[in-house]
């Protein structure tokens, strides 16, 4: 708790302070001619500006070989807030143009088309237009090209409104209120990685945010104008860099976590694991390539499923969290029996169920995730109380490892194996529903099976191709002898 009051002690911060600065100087010291200089305005925003539009640049580079959806639409709302005031320099009056409406449209309208350009985030990941995000970016940077060109062929055709009128109030109402929203998503990645990384991505947006302040009431050339600027090319300049460094990955993450890191609020978990977990999961894609690949999509599945459920930041990242460690006790299993590809003998199968509580311990001994200890030592616990290894019924098994144990079925039925075709999302479905409430918990069923339904992406298993036998011991007798598995 002392974590999350602290990192909400610092998101209010992060855009409360320059918010407040910025709308005092701009009440109470609007008047024009303070520093009157049109070169300075100049050359100050045209390099800042080129700076930003690079960096924006790099982002969405990183965005398209790491496919992070999340960073596409950061990059393009940077990109919009970047290549506009490039626009607004270039136009300053008595430079390269005559007194024209383009340089102060630029400064106006750079806030709401990134906010346009980056709105598919407001929606999430269920989205259509999330899940094709790089049609929307391709898209979206045409458009924001377009604007600029038109700004500076037609100065005069885009209209802008002068600081304090009504129009610009309401345009800075609505950039602000837009700012601090994607704000408050970053802040929440924060609170699922268990983080304060992705809050520094999130200061960027209160800065910028906090400069759309200056048409409350900022003459040009007045403190409050050029406070706005330093507020802006700020905020530029550090969201850009702190997302950059922030999501940096190596190749092996990239290709390690690559289901799940696409789409947020998945991402944010990436950003949080700890060196720890990034070991664990590099010692089962060592032993076990195939056991990887499935406690990736579960992962990915369990933030889903608890998202849906409407579970807080920090129990959706104790599911994702225990989705992609669930099997990380079979690194106590001997190869010969994990990787066996007839039916498990009785003594094999006892040797096998001791992966949940190996798992368990494990995680116990790390601090920094400790939490999730009791979701992997219960995933296998059955709701009529039938499971192991402690036979919990009911409520006795906590949420996150209810969620992991649907999940963790789901992904075992759906899921061709070199040696038998997985039985399709339908009946995956059906054996569900028919064992719901003895062996699984009905209200995680029908969240799963919403979430399956609504985003046809979640969980495909893109990196399956060549797979070899793996069992799981996570499915009812049926399904078990349907699909050949043992484990």
């Amino acid at each position: 708790m002392g974590f999350r009051l602290r990192l909400g002690a610092l998101w209010i911060l992060s855009w409360s302070v320059p918010l407040g600065a910025q709308a005092t100087l701009a009440l109470r010291y609007e008047s024009a001619g303070v520093l009157e200089s049109p070169a300075l305005l100049f050359w100050l925003v045209v390099f800042a500006a080129t700076a930003c539009v690079i960096l924006a640049m790099a982002l969405l580079r990183r965005a398209f070989a790491t496919n992070t959806a999340e960073l596409g639409f950061l990059g393009l709302f940077y990109m919009s807030v970047s290549v506009l005031p490039l626009v607004h320099g270039i136009t300053t009056p008595g430079i390269l143009y005559d007194e024209n409406t383009a340089t102060m449209a630029a400064a106006l309208w750079a806030i709401p088309v990134g906010l346009v350009v980056a709105s598919p985030m407001f929606g999430g990941r269920r989205t259509t237009v999330f899940r094709r995000w790089k049609i929307w970016v391709g898209g979206s940077l045409a458009f924001i090209g377009a604007t600029a060109a038109i700004l500076l062929t037609e100065p005069e055709m885009i209209p802008s409104f002068a600081p304090g009128s009504y129009a610009g109030v309401l345009v800075a109402a609505v950039s602000i209120s837009g700012c601090i929203g994607l704000s408050y998503r970053h802040y929440r990645l924060a609170q699922i990685a268990k983080s304060s990384a992705p809050l520094a991505v999130s200061m960027g947006y209160g800065l910028v945010g906090a400069s759309a302040a200056m048409w409350l009431g900022s003459a040009p050339f007045s403190i409050g104008f050029w406070a706005a600027h330093l507020f802006d090319i700020a905020g530029v300049l550090s969201g850009l860099a702190a997302a950059i460094v922030v999501y940096r990955r190596s190749e092996s993450t990239r290709r390690v976590l690559a289901p799940i890191i696409a789409v947020e609020p998945v991402a944010a978990l990436e950003v949080g694991l700890e060196p720890i977990v990034h070991e664990f999961i590099g010692q089962l894609q060592a032993k076990d390539p195939i056991t990887r690949d499935h406690v990736v999509r579960t992962s990915e599945l369990a933030i889903a499923v608890a998202e849906e459920l409407g579970m807080n930041s920090e129990s959706m990242r104790r599911a994702g969290l225990a989705g992609l460690l669930h099997d990380i006790g079979k690194l106590e299993i001997p190869d010969a029996i994990l990787t066996k590809p007839d039916r498990l003998t009785a003594q094999e199968y006892e040797v096998i169920k001791g992966h949940a509580s190996a798992g368990a311990d494990m995680v116990a001994k790390t601090l920094t995730i400790s939490d999730i200890a009791a979701a992997i030592r219960s995933h296998h616990e059955r709701v009529d109380g039938t499971g192991y290894p402690d036979q919990l019924r009911g409520d006795q098994v906590c949420l996150e490892a209810r969620i992991v144990s649907v999940c963790d079925s789901f992904d075992a039925m759906v899921n061709t194996r070199q040696y038998r075709q997985g039985m399709g999302r339908s009946k995956a479905i059906a054996i569900l529903r028919e064992h719901s409430g003895s062996q699984w918990d009905e209200q995680v069923v029908e969240a799963l099976i919403r979430v399956v339904q609504t985003q046809p992406e979640a969980a495909k298993g893109r990196l399956l191709a060549n797979e070899l036998p793996i069992g799981c011991d996570c499915l009812p007798a049926e399904a078990d002898a349907a699909l050949s598995t043992s484990r």
